[in-house]
């Protein structure tokens, strides 16, 4: 599976977001400034995760965006499906299966069993237990920021 740039940033901001989430909101472009992001697209992407309800904003000097509840609650699937979007999870099956070639079929139930493996790997996964793996690989453990 290859997951868009657009999935990546917002991965990228999610745990950056996750980080900072009992200090408050952050603004975007300091978001941006942490990862080495676009500024712009960024703000789509944020936007995008705002509306899914994964992130709450707030406008003005003391608003930005913040995680909308704890990182434990929040799986890796939501962020992604709102990212990437519904077709990431499953491949259309053929009305006709009857119709198809036998190794059609072998390869539209091997899709079928992958999407199922991915779907439930991502609900069982949370942003926190991500954030963790990634504190233990960087900085011996602690996460910073300039």
């Amino acid at each position: 599976m290859q997951l868009s740039k657009r999935t990546q940033y917002g991965i990228r901001a999610m745990i950056c977001l996750c980080d900072a989430y009992p200090r408050g909101y952050i603004q975007t472009r300091e978001l941006a400034a942490r990862e080495n992001l676009p500024t712009k697209f960024l703000e789509s992407i944020l936007s995008a995760l705002a509306r899914g309800k994964v992130l709450s904003s707030k406008i003005g000097a003391m608003g930005g965006y913040r995680l909308a509840r704890p990182p434990k609650d929040i799986p890796l699937g939501d962020i992604i499906s709102r990212l990437e979007g519904k077709m990431l999870w499953r491949e259309e099956t053929p009305l006709r299966v009857e119709e198809l070639k036998p190794g059609e079929v072998a390869v539209h139930l091997l899709h079928a069993r992958l999407s199922e493996a991915l779907v439930r790997a991502l609900a069982q996964t949370t942003l926190a237990s991500l954030a963790e793996q990634v504190a233990q690989r960087t900085h011996g453990g602690q996460m910073y920021y300039i």
